[in-house]
């Protein structure tokens, strides 16, 4: 508030000082340029004068701004694209913990289509591997290609999952009550 009061008084403070220099003064501009001839009073001339200087300080300044707009959409655009992915990444997380793995799957990869997290790849395929579709979870485990330690021994122990989940779904026959010895 001080500030704003600052930034008002003094320039209102300058205005009135050179009000009544420049009433005091009697003197004038003249500008020649045949055939013309233009007589401004002093007054006048350093008011235009300001006028002008602050014209093209605001003309400048919308120009700056209308250049740098599509700059400013561009990364707009992509914080608001991050912030979907995160909040979609952070609901895939919370699905898969309630054991929603359908619902984790299908976030986890709305999640990677808006960004490429490695994190978005390795719910999904967690999420896939509690769907029991091994070749899935593979697949997003090929898009996540971070090489942070925690994500790298992630993925590794989703793939040795997946791995194991086509092994026995090759080796086990089918449910029991199917089976022609039961009979």
């Amino acid at each position: 508030m001080i500030r704003l009061a600052f930034w008002l008084v003094v320039p209102l403070a300058l205005l009135a000082a050179f009000a009544l220099v420049l009433q005091a003064d009697r003197g004038y501009v003249l500008i020649v340029s045949p055939p013309w001839r233009v007589e401004l009073s002093a007054a006048l001339a350093v008011g235009l004068l300001i006028l002008t200087h602050l014209g093209f300080y605001f003309l400048v300044r919308l120009l700056r701004g209308a250049l740098r707009l599509p700059r400013e959409l561009r990364a707009w655009r992509e914080r608001r694209r991050q912030a979907l992915a995160e909040g979609e990444l952070q609901r895939a997380v919370a699905a898969l913990l309630a054991g929603q793995h359908s619902h984790a799957l299908k976030l986890a990869r709305q999640a990677l289509e808006r960004s490429e997290a490695p994190l978005a790849a390795l719910v999904g395929a967690q999420a896939a591997l509690g769907l029991g579709e091994a070749e899935a979870a593979r697949q997003l485990l090929a898009r996540a290609e971070a090489e942070v330690g925690e994500l790298v021994a992630a993925r590794q122990s989703i793939t040795r999952a997946a791995d194991a989940l086509a092994s026995t779904s090759a080796q086990v026959p089918g449910p029991p009550w199917n089976s022609k010895e039961s009979e």
